[in-house]
């Protein structure tokens, strides 16, 4: 006397019949679902990871004055290597002129003695 009622029998009967008419597309779709999980599992606990400890950056005081600290500290680094690089090409074109100076120098001792006022010899 023990029967199942009604809408279990129809349930059943309609879950059987899905998966003998669908049961191989479900089951590999299930696969590759499995597949594709395990795959980018890393990204998106990467992921998660990051947006939690974004949400606690963004509210926590002292992360974000020493965040700024380091910045200053990087942007004062990067401005004495400019100034730096700046004093050597300044220097370089200061040694140019005088380069050019001397050579005219030169010219003009030439031009005094008769040899000729410039040198025809490319350098």
């Amino acid at each position: 006397m023990n029967e199942d009622p009604a809408f279990v029998g129809v349930v059943t009967d309609a879950v059987l019949g899905t998966l003998q008419q669908y049961g191989w597309f479900i089951l590999i779709g299930i696969a590759i679902l499995a597949y594709l999980y395990n795959r980018f599992r890393p990204q998106l606990d990467q992921w998660q990871e990051k947006r939690e400890t974004d949400s606690y950056k963004k509210m926590d005081a002292g992360v974000v004055h020493s965040r700024m600290e380091a910045m200053e500290r990087a942007r004062e680094r990067m401005q004495a290597q400019l100034d730096e690089q700046a004093k050597a090409f300044a220097e370089k074109q200061r040694q140019k002129e005088e380069e050019k100076r001397q050579a005219r120098l030169e010219d003009w001792d030439r031009h005094q003695q008769g040899k000729g006022y410039r040198s025809k010899v490319k350098p």
